[in-house]
């Protein structure tokens, strides 16, 4: 954690599978599409765009969640 910089943003996850599989995904997908779990969108990208989303990512200016659309 020392070599992460001041101000950037680091998302991790330390479960297991079986953590990750009893996620509650359709609850939160309804709670987004009804508007009471608000999640920032910094930045869209084209999955032909990848290299220049993990750039927008390593250099921290996004402004919210980076989406990549298949």
């Amino acid at each position: 954690m020392e070599a992460i910089p001041t101000a950037v943003c680091l998302t991790s996850y330390a479960g297991e599978s079986e953590d990750f599989l009893r996620t509650p995904l359709e609850e939160l997908a309804e709670q987004i599409a009804a508007g009471s779990l608000r999640v920032q969108i910094g930045k869209v990208f084209r999955l032909d765009e990848i290299v220049e989303a993990h750039r927008c990512m390593e250099e921290n200016k996004a402004g919210g969640k980076i989406v990549v659309l298949t």
